[in-house]
């Protein structure tokens, strides 16, 4: 199998150049298709004249070796697709289509889970029925696409392996691009923020007694848990949105509690300011 491996590497070598050399991520995946779908014509070329000197090779190629260039032509041919069809509206609407992407994908892993854990604990007691070609049997889980393509060059799963480290490529890229959207949306958030220039004018120990009061209320909530927010997740995302160091908030709370007269002092004077300012635009 030396020229399957000296082809392989011949391909990577190639499909890296590509890469390097495009900036369009459409026709890298175009270029990058027509030369694996180059390189899978000579590959099938030198299989189909060649004969297997033992079925253990025959496993190996259609196992191990096969899947890793059929992997690739449906990774470009996926990524051309998805890159088409992605829309252009807001970083909402991308990371929407991005993750029903994933969800598809995860949905075909789990119709196939039973082979593909078998493939991935490293077992070999049905490997020649997988691997081997002519070994039709409608009871071991045959794909469709079988019976379209060319038996002397096809197995009845190595496209199921090829699918696999495909996927693996795709949901690899897919949160990738996640990742983008959620920085890119995070530096809008902050540069918002900059610009509006706002800043906390009180005492720190009076933003506690706020922070503690919202807190008691159940004012906040954790998205991921649907329970009220603790009090340190509170405090870390007021000193995110204002830039600001809360320092040992626990002991100025503790210190708020000492407080002889008023220990919600300015709870209370938000309360009157609030009222005050109710009742003079009723006056007017």
């Amino acid at each position: 199998m030396e020229f399957v491996t000296e082809l392989y590497q011949e391909l990577e070598q190639q499909l890296g150049r590509i890469e390097t050399e495009t900036g369009d991520i459409l026709e890298m995946a175009k270029r990058s298709y027509y030369a694996v779908e180059a390189v899978m014509i000579r590959l099938k070329t030198y299989i189909t004249g060649y004969t297997f000197k033992e079925p253990s090779e025959e496993i190996y190629f259609f196992k191990e070796l096969k899947p890793l260039f059929y992997a690739r032509l449906i990774y470009f041919i996926r990524l051309f697709e998805m890159e088409t069809n992605r829309p252009d509206g807001s970083e909402r609407t991308q990371r929407k289509y991005l993750k029903k992407q994933l969800a598809t994908i995860k949905r075909y892993s789990e119709e196939n889970r039973t082979f593909y854990k078998y493939y991935r604990s490293g077992a070999t007691y049905m490997d020649g029925a997988y691997f081997t070609r002519d070994k039709f049997d409608i009871l071991i889980g045959l794909d469709v696409s079988y019976f379209d393509c060319d038996q002397s060059f096809c197995t009845s799963h190595d496209y199921k392996v090829a699918m696999l480290l495909a996927n693996e490529q795709l949901v690899a890229y897919l949160n990738k691009g996640l990742q983008r959207l959620n920085n890119r949306h995070i530096d809008n958030k902050i540069t918002m923020l900059e610009e509006l220039g706002l800043n906390w004018a009180e005492t720190k120990t009076s933003f506690v007694e706020l922070m503690y009061g919202l807190q008691s209320i159940g004012a906040f909530y954790n998205v991921k848990t649907k329970a009220k927010a603790d009090i340190k997740d509170i405090a870390r995302f007021f000193e995110i949105v204002l830039d600001m160091e809360l320092g040992n908030y626990y002991r100025l709370y503790y210190d708020i509690r000492l407080r002889k007269k008023e220990p919600a002092s300015f709870i209370d004077k938000i309360k009157i300011s609030l009222i005050k300012r109710m009742n003079d635009t009723d006056d007017k």
